[in-house]
């Protein structure tokens, strides 16, 4: 089968919707499909300007990289984007947001699956232009999937008629990869064994994230804490972090590779996910964290957020933006490492019973099979 992904960027190209197209890419094509990806060239790549570059299949993944010229309301400018997206594929993924896909695919006339990451969220400007084309778009796809079900609830721009064809299927995360082992070393980035817990954000440093609570959180403490990302918001909060008080006690890590990212969850005592809006559809970070048999904190937003990580149960919750109840539920787990341990035991179990990689893959590729078939 030949499956296309129509995606904003790719990694290197950092982001967590970024993430979840390289693993369904990558795991279709070592089951011997045949995928291809386009997406934009991210802030990270020095192309000249108008130069489509094809790259050599990685892990069984062809990707094009189009010429970007700009970045409007989050939204990269790419015009060759309609042109390869009539590449003849079996089946076509749109994930959304991401307005030039929904463009391109008027030209494709293969079966469509809308995998809905979440809706445009700032650039409200646009949307009286962009609704139709959305809805349009959903009516004619074959299937519509969200991560959890209470994404539904923020799926505007899939329509009535979107939201009704839509299915679950979560993200999920190599439990092999992300394991409960012992660091082989700690982060240069951590304080030393002796200065206590430490706790992790991961994440880009944006807005919506919280990071500006989690800051407000620590003052007057001596809560520890690593932040691993990078963003537009990067040298506000660390000036935040100085002026509070708490700026030796939060170091900022910048961005991370792999290999590094298994050893800062391995690390840490508990993962940190405060992000205040339903712009947080769902945190693969969690499952991350769950699955090294970390405890997480998370906030009650009415998204899939809350049903990945169960209150009480693998973490703690509080209410979105409440920086004394994030300080007090991360004093909690800082004096308590029994409670680490069970809460951590019991992410663990979640995520293998029900955020699996492999679960996920299969899934999609049911989905694909299922939609191919009908055509």
């Amino acid at each position: 089968m030949r499956i296309l992904h129509l995606s904003k960027f790719y990694p290197p190209d950092p982001g967590g919707l970024e993430h979840v197209v390289a693993r369904l890419a990558e795991g279709a094509a070592a089951r011997g499909h045949v995928v291809r990806v386009i997406a934009a060239t991210g802030s990270g790549w020095a192309r000249k300007p108008g130069q489509r570059v094809t790259e050599p299949p990685r892990q069984g993944v062809v990707v094009v990289r189009l010429p970007t010229h700009g970045i409007v309301w989050s939204q990269p400018l790419a015009p060759g984007y309609v042109t390869a997206a009539r590449w003849p594929a079996d089946v076509v993924y749109l994930h959304r947001p991401h307005p030039l896909a929904d463009l391109a695919t008027l030209g494709v006339r293969h079966p469509l699956i809308i995998l809905h990451h979440s809706d445009v969220q700032r650039q409200r400007a646009a949307r009286a232009a962009y609704l139709p084309l959305a809805h349009k778009v959903a009516r004619r796809a074959a299937a519509v999937v969200v991560a959890a079900a209470a994404n539904l609830q923020h799926a505007e721009d899939l329509g009535p008629e979107g939201r009704a064809k839509a299915r679950v299927i979560p993200f999920g995360v190599d439990e092999v990869r992300f394991s409960p082992k012992e660091a082989a070393s700690r982060p240069a980035a951590f304080p030393p064994p002796s200065a206590g817990p430490v706790g992790l954000f991961v994440g880009r440093l944006v807005s919506y994230k919280g990071l500006d609570v989690l800051v407000r959180a620590m003052a007057g403490t001596k809560l520890n804490m690593v932040a691993i990302g990078g963003g537009p918001e990067r040298a506000r909060i660390e000036a935040m972090a100085a002026e509070s008080g708490v700026g030796h006690r939060m170091t900022f890590a910048g961005e991370v590779d792999a290999v590094d990212l298994t050893r800062f969850y391995r690390a840490a005592d508990y993962l940190v996910l405060p992000s205040t809006t339903p712009a947080e559809m769902f945190g693969v970070v969690l499952l991350e964290a769950m699955a090294c048999g970390k405890p997480v904190i998370t906030t009650a937003l009415s998204t899939g957020v809350t049903e990945v990580s169960q209150r009480d149960v693998t973490g703690l919750e509080v209410p979105p933006g409440d920086h004394e109840a994030l300080r007090a539920a991360m004093l909690r787990l800082a004096g308590d490492a029994a409670l680490r341990r069970r809460l951590g035991t019991a992410g663990r179990e979640r995520v293998l019973a029900n955020f699996t990689l492999k679960g996920m893959i299969d899934r999609h590729l049911a989905l694909c099979e299922e939609v191919a078939s009908r055509r």
